[in-house]
């Protein structure tokens, strides 16, 4: 198998497109269902199709630029790219912005918890939990963690289909029908939250120098992309199906509300502490994967062989500027709206499109 390839020291694409699979699972699950609600109403559900043809290109993007170069990852490919200047201007910019979306996330991770769980508890025992566990994580390295990730992803696949299921006989088809045509413009607005997630894709080749077998890139990411088209579609069948796009776009967690109305033969309920116990992995894979991108582009920024000393003070900001990213809630909502998607979307995609053309038009790539 693929897997059996990596060295010591390095992962496979396939684990590589798990590692993003599930690092972007946190995203989806908390902003498409109000979105799609938002945006579309009770068509919402179909959103997912209409973001797999960028998806798709951005797939064969990152095919082309390792194909001469599969020894290498996309922050060498920057600077091989734009020079060194430009280059390390451009890393250093993706630096502080995975800082913020690790401050982010772990603001996310805090909220959640403390609205669905332990509202009486301080959200600095939230953030020193998670950040104590990523640290180690990042420190055992990305073999590691990616061992961890592909094993416990079939896992929680297993979770989010059995939910699925279960939540299917209270999935009312008036509440996703009909479709008409004049839905098809407002399901186009859909594509940029989605993208904004999706193209997660191409910054896990920040890790290009850990990967091997790189010529998989298509494989893999054509199979991550069914993958997240179908799960994409389940998601939003089963939360705008279960309470209706008027519901759903008022509420803050509406997976977790749609799964409180899963009842098993009249006698086991509160099923959702297990669903939530996975969102904590995912949140747990998502903060991990943001902090080894920093780390990889710093090793390159400083040319630097050795990077572990830098994990502390990056734990140390990451928990400082979960304070101050927003106030409350809304305010996270719409810094993730406004700011957080746009900015994905140039540097997950655009970016990516003029490495390719710059790399062609100067024979690097």
């Amino acid at each position: 198998m693929i897997w059996m390839l990596a060295s010591t020291d390095k992962i496979s694409t396939r684990q590589a497109v798990i590692l993003f699979i599930t690092a972007q699972g946190s995203a989806v699950i908390r902003i498409i269902p109000k979105y799609a609600s938002e945006t579309v109403g009770r068509a919402g559900w179909l959103a997912p199709l209409f973001s797999v043809l960028p998806l798709i290109c951005l797939v064969y993007i990152m095919q082309s630029l390792f194909k001469k170069q599969k020894d290498a990852g996309l922050a060498g490919l920057y600077i091989k790219v734009f020079g060194n200047v430009v280059g390390r201007a451009i890393l250093a910019f993706y630096l502080v912005w995975f800082m913020i979306l690790t401050g982010l996330y772990i603001r996310y991770f805090a909220e959640r918890l403390l609205s669905s769980l332990l509202p009486n508890t301080t959200p600095t025992f939230f953030y020193i939990t998670m950040l104590t566990a990523v640290f180690y994580a990042v420190r055992g390295g990305i073999v590691n963690m990616a061992r961890t990730v592909e094993f416990l992803f079939y896992l929680f696949f297993i979770v989010f289909l059995s939910l699925f299921l279960f939540s299917l006989p209270n999935v009312q088809l008036i509440n996703l029908f009909p479709v008409i045509q004049f839905d098809i413009i407002p399901l186009t607005r859909t594509i940029k939250s989605l993208l904004g997630i999706w193209g997660y894709f191409s910054l896990v080749f920040f890790l290009g120098d850990k990967i091997n077998d790189k010529e998989h890139i298509r494989r893999f990411g054509l199979q991550a992309v069914l993958f997240l088209t179908i799960t994409g579609l389940m998601l939003l069948i089963q939360t705008i199906g279960v309470y209706g796009h008027t519901v759903i776009q008022r509420i803050p967690l509406p997976y977790f509300v749609s799964i409180k109305s899963i009842s098993l033969l009249e006698t086991i309920e509160r099923i959702e502490s297990v669903a939530l116990a996975f969102w904590v992995f995912i949140d747990f894979t998502v903060i991990s994967f943001f902090f080894y991108l920093a780390v990889s582009i710093i090793k390159f920024l400083f040319s630097l062989s050795e990077v572990k000393h830098f994990i502390s003070p990056l734990i140390l900001f990451a928990f400082i500027f979960a304070f101050y990213l927003g106030s409350n809630r809304l305010e996270l909502e719409q810094f993730s709206d406004y700011i957080g998607l746009p900015i994905n979307i140039f540097l997950c995609f655009i970016m990516p499109v003029a490495l390719l053309a710059v790399g062609k038009i100067r024979k690097v790539v």
